[in-house]
C-alpha cells in the first residue's frame, strides 16, 4: 500500500491524516507523546513515537519509503540538523514531494499592509527567523538530494477544538488597546485541502500562502467567538500590562500586523475555500465542536 508520512502529527496532522486515509494511503504520523499516539491509532493513523533528533527514529522514517511527506513539526531552534536528517532519510525513489509547513511569520510586521508570496521575507520574531532558516534548508538540501519540495506558509489555524473557548472562559485572552492588529486565519479543513493541493498540483520549490480570503482585526474574531460561545467579550489591556503578562514570543505574535493574500492557492492550485472567512468558518467550527462534545457525552453514558 502507498505510504504517506506526517511529521509532527498534531491537531492539523490528524485532520490531514484522515483525508489521506480516505485517499487510500497507509498513513504514518510521528509524535513524541504516548497519549497522542493512542489518539492517532484510534483514528487509523500508525503512530511513530520518538524524538526526531534520535537516530533510531530517523532510521524508521527511511524504512517507510513514503510517497509523500508532510513536515508539520516546528523548527528545533536554529539548528538545521534535525530537519536535514529527516530530508536525507525520506529521500527515496518513491518520494513524489516533500511539503514543508512554514509560517506567515517569516514576512514580519508590515503595519497592516498587504503581503503575498512575492513579498520579500523579513522576520521580526525569533520564531519567524527559525522558520526562514528552515525554509532555506528545505530548498537548499532538497536541491542537493533531488527532492521535489513545496513551502506552505500557514497562518492562525482554527477549527473544532480551536475556537478560543478555553482562553475566553478563563479570561486569559486579552486584546491590546491601540493595537487591534490585522490578523489572518485559515480553517483546518481548508488548510488540509491546501496541503494536499500543494502536493498534487504544486511546483518544485514554490511558495504557497495557505490563508483564507479575508484578513480581519484581532478583536473581530475574538468578539464573535465570545458571542457564539455565550461568553463575555475579552478585556482590553494596555501595552505595558501586556509586556508584563506575556512572554516575548507571544507578545510579538499579538503585535505583528499584516494582511496576507494568497495569490497562488486558487490561481495555481485550484483550491476553492470552503470557509473563505471567519464569519462562515467560526460558526461551523463551533457547531462541530459542540456535536463532538455531545457525541462524547452520549458514548460515555452507553
Amino acid at each position: 500500500m502507498k505510504c504517506a508520512l506526517v511529521v509532527g502529527c498534531g491537531y492539523s496532522g490528524e485532520r490531514l491524516g484522515g483525508r489521506l486515509l480516505e485517499l487510500g494511503y497507509r498513513v504514518v504520523g510521528t509524535t513524541r507523546s504516548e497519549e497522542r499516539a493512542a489518539l492517532l491509532e484510534s483514528a487509523g493513523i500508525e503512530p511513530l513515537v520518538g524524538d526526531l533528533q534520535a537516530p533510531g527514529t530517523v532510521a524508521k522514517l527511511a524504512e517507510l519509503d513514503a510517497e509523500v511527506v508532510f513536515h508539520l513539526a516546528p523548527p528545533q531552534g536554529e539548528d538545521k540538523e534535525p530537519l536535514a536528517q529527516v530530508l536525507e532519510a525520506v529521500a527515496r525513489p518513491a518520494l513524489q514531494a516533500f511539503i514543508y509547513a512554514s509560517s506567515t511569520s517569516v514576512y514580519g510586521d508590515w503595519g497592516g499592509q498587504w503581503v503575498d508570496e512575492t513579498t520579500e521575507v523579513d522576520p521580526a520574531s525569533v520564531a519567524g527567523r527559525e522558520r526562514r532558516l528552515a525554509e532555506d534548508a528545505v530548498v537548499e538540501l532538497g536541491d542537493v538530494l533531488g527532492i521535489s519540495k513545496r513551502i506552505c506558509r500557514i497562518t492562525g489555524i482554527y477549527g473544532p477544538g480551536r475556537t478560543l473557548r478555553g482562553a475566553l472562559e478563563s479570561g486569559r485572552y486579552k486584546l491590546i488597546s491601540g493595537r487591534d492588529t490585522w490578523v489572518n486565519r485559515v480553517h483546518v479543513d481548508d488548510l488540509v485541502r491546501g496541503l494536499l493541493a500543494a502536493w498534487q498540483r504544486g511546483s518544485d520549490g514554490r511558495v504557497y500562502n495557505l490563508v483564507d480570503a479575508e484578513p480581519h482585526r484581532a478583536s473581530e474574531f475574538a468578539n464573535l467567538a465570545a458571542d457564539l460561545h455565550g461568553l463575555a467579550q475579552p478585556d482590553w489591556i494596555g501595552e505595558e500590562e501586556a509586556r508584563r503578562i506575556y512572554g516575548e514570543a507571544q507578545l510579538r505574535r499579538k503585535l505583528d500586523s499584516k494582511r496576507v493574500r494568497s495569490v497562488r492557492l486558487g490561481a495555481e492550485l485550484g483550491v476553492e475555500l470552503k470557509y473563505p472567512n471567519y464569519r462562515v468558518g467560526l460558526p461551523a467550527a463551533i457547531a462541530e465542536e459542540r456535536e463532538e462534545r455531545l457525541t462524547g457525552a452520549r458514548r460515555g453514558r452507553v
